[in-house]
């Protein structure tokens, strides 16, 4: 099996959305991230759902993470709203450049390999002649595994 064969098409966030409105959005449909995209439909980039998390703990619990004893449950379940007003593209220019891209070819093992490697749930599958054919998700590639595994015994 190959990543072009596997693809599937997630929600698209654009750089000009609100971030909040996107982590609705990875809520809702339970997925491991966001690809963005930009007006033209072509994708500048990608945000996984721990990227969205590290946006919305402030830098201060990350440096001392003892800090997060002393916060309040109420304060705690609100550290979100901090990122009111925030648009995708400025939690996008935060991230290392860490999300796979891989070619129509790529094998299920090779996109299993970049994704721990990389710690992405998520990879980029470009076409043959430039953009991108789609993704593939740590949770379909674990389903097609679990499958290929359960016929072969």
């Amino acid at each position: 099996m190959h990543a072009a064969d596997v693809v599937e098409t997630l929600p698209t966030a654009h750089p000009a959305d609100d971030i909040l409105a996107s982590l609705q959005l990875l809520s809702r449909h339970g997925l491991p991230g966001l690809v963005v995209a930009d007006d033209r439909g072509e994708v500048v980039g990608c945000i996984s759902s721990i990227d969205l998390l590290r946006a919305v703990v402030p830098q201060y619990f990350l440096d001392d993470p003892s800090l997060t004893h002393v916060i309040d449950e109420g304060h705690a379940d609100r550290v979100a709203t901090a990122l009111a007003g925030t648009r995708v593209r400025e939690v996008l220019t935060q991230l290392p450049r860490r999300i796979p891209r891989v070619g129509p070819q790529a094998t299920v093992i090779e996109l299993a390999e970049l994704m721990v490697r990389r710690e992405c749930p998520f990879a980029l599958v470009e076409r043959e002649g430039g953009g991108v054919l789609g993704v593939v998700t740590a949770n379909r590639l674990l389903g097609l595994l679990a499958t290929a595994a359960e016929g072969a015994s």
